[in-house]
């Protein structure tokens, strides 16, 4: 019974250690690369048709320049009713991520991307056939 109880002793000071150690150790603010964030857009401007689905790139870089992998970028239409775009996607290994932008009508408005507080825009015109 002796060596039972210490080995409930042990586990138990190695549990609370545990505990102890990860209630002290220090974690990043969510999410850790929101300064310095650069987004980059690519094209600035887009002319689209109506029924025509274009293409937009945006790369998301650190402010050492270096790639954010697997971040959500967000992306809204200023005038849903002139062009939509895909509401947001992560970035892959590179930083970059892959937005459709479809042509609704007659007019223009901003694609506004936005990454931790950060925003980039970019003007879609839309066309006549």
């Amino acid at each position: 019974m002796k060596f039972l109880n210490q080995k409930i002793q042990k586990f138990s000071l190695a549990w609370i250690g545990i505990v102890f150690l990860c209630s002290c150790a220090q974690t990043p603010s969510y999410p850790p690369y929101e300064e310095g964030v650069r987004i980059i857009v690519s094209p600035h401007k887009l002319s689209v048709h109506s029924g025509s689905e274009d293409k937009v790139f945006v790369q998301v870089l650190d402010k050492q320049g270096g790639p954010l992998f697997g971040v959500k970028v967000a992306a809204t239409s200023t005038l849903p009713t002139v062009a939509t775009v895909t509401p947001d996607a992560l970035t892959d290994p590179v930083g970059k991520s892959i937005f459709t932008v479809s042509g609704i009508s007659p007019g223009a408005t901003q694609i506004i991307f936005s990454v931790a507080g950060q925003k980039a825009t970019m003007e879609v015109v839309f066309i006549g056939h």
